[in-house]
């Protein structure tokens, strides 16, 4: 409905325009051109209807492509020099995962980065690439959320001594940290378990001493009660961050729990609760990859290209992950189902 009411306020704009009454798209305001924009930069994976609509406001494929922004250039001499600084800051820090705001003698580097990892999500980047960046980190598009490997890297330059982590002199965040990854160790992906195993954190292994159970109790949240609502009408506790329940805002209540259960903060009372409603609301993978599965419609050029991408990276998907795209009827080599699955 968002969609449809923006497509009538840019269209009753074009038609003033065309009678000689007010300022055309071409002046159209901040929130309207933000939404056309969008519209030429998705095109290829709007509803054929969509398109047929927005062709009567002038944009078809051919004007949507000429306003796409340009691919970032990838010439010989830039791909050498993106390998190059990639090689330069794996040799200082163990690995590529490298925020989006690193810039390495004066070369963009995260952008770069973060650029080769969006295109291999849609399944567009060269094998060639893939594999030259692979060589210098293994991990560098992990199929977990890059906060992980992140933190996990943090971890592992904080941690002393040949034997792993230091069990003594961690800072306390780092602790808590351990602790949610060993609570959850089921959970994670393999990659992800032999990574921490390689540092000596397992689920059994002591790290810092753990919190006293708390005193006082607290009232439990009213976003349970929504949670419960929501869970009981739609099966599932994925909704987008701006979803409201009765008027609450659960979609951002829940991205405000998971990233307390990440970090180890959020009550065993609360985690349990949400849980027993959808024992997968905080995925041990992107949060973006668990919408795209839940709202997984075959035969559309998204769902072809993401199919395409999940194939790919069929290896390194975490085991839950092969469950859920083999429960809609995917496999890494046959054809997906068909519409009427």
């Amino acid at each position: 409905m968002e969609w449809q009411r923006h497509w009538t306020r840019v269209r009753e704009r074009s038609e003033s325009a065309a009678d000689g009454g007010g300022s055309g798209i071409a002046d159209l305001e901040k929130e309207l051109a933000d939404w056309l924009r969008r519209q030429c930069t998705g095109y290829g994976t709007l509803h054929p209807e969509q398109h047929r609509l927005l062709t009567k406001i002038g944009i078809t494929a051919e004007t949507a492509r000429a306003a796409q922004p340009p691919a970032p250039r990838v010439g010989p001499g830039l791909l050498d020099t993106a390998l190059a600084q990639a090689c330069t800051y794996a040799a200082e820090y163990g690995h590529i995962a490298a925020p989006i705001s690193t810039v390495l003698n004066g070369f963009p580097l995260g952008k770069w980065l973060a650029w080769q990892r969006r295109r291999a999500g849609q399944g567009r980047l060269s094998p060639t690439r893939a594999e030259a960046l692979t060589l210098i980190d293994p991990w560098w598009n992990p199929p977990w959320p890059l906060q992980w490997q992140q933190a996990y890297h943090h971890l592992r330059t904080a941690a002393t001594g040949a034997g792993g982590v230091s069990a003594t002199n961690l800072p306390r965040g780092f602790c808590r940290w351990i602790r949610v990854q060993q609570e959850s160790w089921e959970h994670l992906h393999p990659g992800q378990q032999d990574l921490l195993t390689a540092l000596s954190i397992t689920p059994d292994a002591v790290v810092g001493e753990r919190p006293a159970p708390a005193t006082r109790s607290y009232p439990a949240s009213p976003g349970l009660d929504h949670a419960r609502a929501y869970a009981a009408r739609h099966g599932h506790l994925t909704p987008d961050k701006h979803t409201r329940q009765d008027g609450f805002p659960l979609g951002r209540w829940l991205g405000q729990q998971r990233r307390k259960a990440r970090a180890g903060v959020l009550s065993t009372t609360t985690i349990e609760a949400l849980t027993a409603l959808d024992p997968w609301w905080n995925p041990p993978w992107p949060y973006t990859w668990h919408r795209t599965w839940q709202q997984y419609r075959p035969d559309t050029p998204r769902a072809t290209r993401w199919i395409t991408a999940q194939r790919q990276a069929w290896p390194l998907l975490h085991p839950a992950q092969q469950q859920l795209l083999a429960a809609l009827g995917l496999n890494p080599d046959g054809p997906g189902p068909a519409a009427s699955d």
